[in-house]
C-alpha cells in the first residue's frame, strides 16, 4: 500500500508555511509510487458520477486514480493561525467525508493527514468537548456539532479513529488517519 509517513517526512515543512504547498510537496513525492497523470489536486467528486448534495464537501484534496479501480482520496489539513476549535471541526468533516467517499464504493482507500507546528492542537488546559479527541487521546466516534459562531451543523463518524500525534522535526507534529 502507500507509505504516506516516509512521503510526509521527506517534505522539508521549516520551509513554507501554506497548505497548498504542502499539497503541491505531497503530490510530488507520490510521483515515486504513482504515475503523474494519476494523481489530481482539488477534484470535483461529480466526475465519478457521486451527487455533491449527499456529501458534507464537493473536492477531493488529491485524488490517485488506479486502473483497477482501487482509487485513493487524500483529504489534508496545515491549520497555521489558531482557530484551534473550528480547524479540529474541519478535521471531523474532511474524516467524515473521507467515510462517505470509501461508502459510494469509488474509494476503497481513504486518508486524512493533519500537519501543524500550533502546540495547541495537541496540548492545552482544556480537555473536555472537541479538544478531548486531539489533546486527551479520546476515540473519535458517533456525532459532533460545530463548535463555534451561529452557523452550527452536526456531523457523525460511523468510524473509531485514534488521533496519534507524531513528531515531524523540532517545530510539527502530524497524525494520519486511515478511514
Amino acid at each position: 500500500m502507500i507509505d504516506l509517513e516516509t512521503k510526509i517526512k521527506m517534505i522539508p515543512f521549516d520551509k513554507f508555511y501554506l497548505e497548498a504547498t504542502f499539497q503541491f510537496m505531497l503530490m510530488m513525492e507520490l510521483t515515486s509510487l504513482f504515475c503523474k497523470k494519476q494523481i489530481m489536486p482539488e477534484f470535483n467528486i461529480e466526475h465519478y458520477g457521486l451527487k455533491v448534495s449527499d456529501f458534507v464537501k464537493k473536492e477531493i484534496d488529491i485524488v490517485i486514480e488506479q486502473e483497477n479501480n482501487d482509487n485513493i482520496a487524500i483529504e489534508l489539513k496545515m491549520p497555521m493561525n489558531g482557530q484551534v476549535p473550528e480547524q479540529m471541526f474541519s478535521f471531523i468533516k474532511d474524516i467524515c467525508f473521507l467515510e462517505q467517499l470509501k461508502k459510494s464504493g469509488e474509494f476503497p482507500n481513504c486518508f486524512f493527514i493533519a500537519v501543524t507546528n500550533d502546540k495547541k492542537f495537541w496540548e492545552g488546559r482544556e480537555q473536555n468537548g472537541i479538544y478531548q479527541y486531539f489533546r486527551d487521546g479520546k476515540e473519535l466516534t458517533g456525532n459532533f456539532e460545530k463548535p463555534t459562531g451561529e452557523n452550527k451543523y452536526p456531523l457523525t463518524l460511523k468510524g473509531k479513529y485514534k488521533v496519534e500525534w507524531k513528531i515531524l522535526n523540532d517545530d510539527f507534529k502530524y497524525f494520519i488517519i486511515e478511514v
